[in-house]
């Protein structure tokens, strides 16, 4: 009798099966993706890139591929922007530099430029492996704070936060204040 419950539940039991990832392509962020992948209206060449890289990460750690892409996005997300100011061309003045100017972002601005140095980081990643596993790598690498982006963003707040005070040069009013 025991024998007979223990063969059940051992037969009910199903062996780990490979995560399907094509059921996620109804996801924002991914769909975003796969359209930055897209080269030449190549979706589903876009799609096996995407796919095989989440197959990558779900090998080293089953069933956390999506969330670490997420973390990965997260990381990589900037949150200011830099403008240069050229410097000023007929006036000899004392600061004839160029000035590097912050302004704010908005987060879907930065998430998708996130992504797109995600893409970046890892077309400039060695040729010598497949795009997958480079894409694959840097979107690990940012879940884990670690990588070329995530330097990148850092350094860019950093910029933003030492030039802070010359945000007033680069603000102008869209409509000038008309006074009765």
């Amino acid at each position: 009798m025991l024998e007979g419950i223990q063969e059940k539940i051992s037969l009910n039991v199903k062996l780990k099966e490979t995560f399907n990832f094509l059921g996620i392509k109804k996801d924002p962020l991914v769909g975003k993706m796969i359209n930055l992948l897209m080269k030449n209206g190549k979706r589903s060449k876009a799609e096996k890139v995407l796919n095989k890289s989440f197959q990558m990460l779900d090998e080293k750690y089953p069933g956390r591929a999506l969330h670490i892409f997420y973390f990965g996005v997260f990381e990589a997300r900037r949150d200011v922007g830099i403008r240069l100011k050229p410097k000023a061309k007929k006036r000899r003045t004392a600061n004839a530099f160029s000035v590097y100017l912050p302004y704010s972002i908005s987060p879907v601005r930065g998430v998708n430029s996130g992504m797109r140095a995600l893409l970046a980081a890892s077309r400039r990643r060695p040729s010598a492996r497949p795009f997958w596993d480079n894409l694959s790598q840097e979107i690990l690498e940012s879940s884990l704070g670690r990588g070329e982006v995530v330097t990148q963003r850092y350094s860019l707040n950093k910029l933003a936060d030492s030039n802070k005070r010359r945000v007033h040069l680069g603000s102008l009013p869209i409509f000038p204040l008309i006074s009765h």
